[in-house]
């Protein structure tokens, strides 16, 4: 959802620009349009609103924050909003843009994940807790097998008093079906192979318990006595390992659904597990090679950065974020954002990285649009005045020998007094066309509003080079400039100003530049001042 909002001033806003996405999926509709925050808004989420769009225009900075809404169908839906504020020539802000995503897919899977693992720890806990209070059911037998004795939790179990377990064949208390192989185990550990044993053990109430057997040699220094029958009760393990096993099996299901890549990384970067969304989004099958070279796809200007970071990650055992490019099959190369998560192992050590992966690039390229707004004016495809003094003042830094000049056209105005707007905009769209074809190299020109333009020389000696850049100019605009029906004969005016070896700034050339510009409209011809 994108929103241009005009800044009216500290505590008015109105909408200016919506497209399609934001009156889709929220109250906004074209009747909006030229409505303030206030008229369209209910005064709670208006005084939200308007409070988080004048932090932007005070601090001039972009302002980054969530939120949640029910829409038209009474759904909950949370989102993510960037604020970038635009500015005019005067450098104050008169536009917001809002750049609005929904996250509900991501919020609803990070509390589905929050309540797997809040259940999962409940159940460890009510499950710790019952082995941790009882023990094994344990009886002694004879040599043949008979019961000779027992402890309470046998009793409690079978449902019969020691005394009545004494002298019952112990194979009488195993169901049916696992008799022989409990006497083939039983025989086993007669010959000195004493291994444990599933079986199912039946008590009075003909209630079946699921337990591990063993079987234990009483003896003497040359005599069997007899044996301890060890049996644990696997019911509430049996139970455990099921509930593990339908975890796994929706950690699975979201882990091949999730829109993002999930990745395990060892500590030498090598790939212990990818999502089988990693398919989609990368654009290479999930095998042994691609986890082998993943790094290897993340693009040479990034490798060293990212490397850096997983590094610190690793040392720290801190959560760490980070974007790059990474080479895609199809789509060459794509941004994604990375957010890693170290895990650690009893001792301290790192066991593995975490990593949640995503498809950036329609972002990237949204940023790029917006400072594209933001340093380029939009009738010219020229850089703009926040452009040029930045560039300006770096170049500045490097070298004094610099020069500035201000140029615009004798009585524009009347053009678009006679022939209208549209006629202006073109006139405007060529003259700065033919100003471009005039500069090379490190030179620019820009626009810095309305008819006038302002053009920065470098590696400047003398004024010999302005003078023969404002001769090109002269040159450059003797051609009439056609529009539809009409011709123009264009007459300029240009003021320039020099750097010097004294300490000077950008503001101060150009206001000597535009001072000899209007000396020059007074037909005074002043170049210089």
């Amino acid at each position: 959802m994108v929103m241009v909002i005009r800044v009216n001033g500290v505590a008015s806003f109105t909408y200016e620009f919506l497209n399609s996405a934001a009156m889709e999926k929220t109250i906004l509709n074209p009747a909006s349009i030229g409505k303030t925050i206030d008229e369209v808004h209910t005064p709670e989420i208006a005084f939200f609103l308007k409070e988080r769009y004048a932090k932007v225009v005070k601090t001039k900075e972009s302002a980054h924050y969530e939120d949640f809404y029910y829409s038209s169908e009474n759904a909950l839906v949370y989102t993510k909003s960037s604020l970038t504020p635009l500015y005019g020539d005067n450098g104050t802000c008169t536009h917001i843009v809002s750049h609005t995503t929904d996250i509900t897919n991501e919020k609803m899977t990070k509390k589905k994940k929050q309540a797997s693992h809040d259940y999962l720890v409940e159940n460890f806990t009510r499950s710790q807790s019952l082995f941790d209070n009882n023990t094994d059911i344990i009886v002694t037998v004879d040599t043949d097998g008979f019961i000779t004795g027992g402890n309470s939790v046998s009793s409690r179990y079978s449902g019969y008093s020691i005394n009545d377990l004494v002298g019952k064949d112990m194979f009488d208390f195993v169901v049916v079906k696992d008799r022989k192989l409990a006497k083939e185990h039983f025989n086993l550990s007669v010959a000195r192979e004493m291994k444990d044993q599933r079986a199912h053990l039946i008590n009075k109430s003909g209630n079946v318990i699921a337990c591990l057997v063993k079987f234990v040699r009483i003896t003497t220094d040359h005599d069997v006595l007899g044996y301890y029958v060890v049996a644990k009760d696997m019911t509430e393990l049996d139970k455990r390992a099921e509930f593990y096993k339908v975890e796994k099996e929706n950690y699975q299901i979201i882990a091949e659904n999730v829109h993002d890549v999930i990745m395990l990384v060892g500590q030498f970067k090598e790939c212990l597990y990818i999502s089988p969304s990693a398919e989609t989004i990368f654009g290479f099958p999930v095998n042994a090679d691609f986890k082998g070279t993943f790094f290897d796809r993340i693009h040479s200007e990034d490798r060293a950065v990212v490397s850096s970071i997983f590094e610190w990650t690793t040392q720290k055992c801190i959560r760490s974020q980070s974007q790059f490019r990474l080479l895609h099959e199809e789509k060459s190369w794509i941004w994604i954002e990375v957010s890693g998560t170290p895990v650690l192992a009893e001792d301290g050590s790192l066991k593995h990285m975490v990593i949640i992966a995503r498809d950036i690039s329609i972002q990237k390229e949204y940023e790029n649009r917006l400072k594209h707004f933001a340093y380029f004016d939009a009738l010219t495809e020229l850089p703009n005045r926040r452009y040029f003094q930045e560039y300006a003042n770096d170049r500045l830094e490097q070298s004094q020998d610099i020069a500035i000049m201000i140029l615009d056209i004798d009585d524009f105005k009347e053009i678009n007094d006679l022939w209208g707007h549209e006629i202006g905009d073109s006139v405007i769209q060529e003259f700065g066309h033919r100003l471009t074809g005039c500069v090379q190299g490190e030179n620019i020109v820009a626009r810095l509003g309305g008819d006038e333009f302002i053009l920065l020389l470098t590696n400047v000696t003398s004024d010999k080079r302005v003078k023969e850049m404002a001769n090109a100019i002269y040159l450059a605009m003797e051609t009439p400039i056609n529009v539809q029906h009409l011709s123009f004969d264009l007459s300029i005016s240009i003021g320039s100003a020099l750097g010097s070896a004294e300490k000077t700034t950008i503001s101060a050339m150009m206001k000597r530049a535009d001072l000899a510009m209007y000396q020059a409209k007074q037909k005074e011809k002043t170049l210089f001042t």
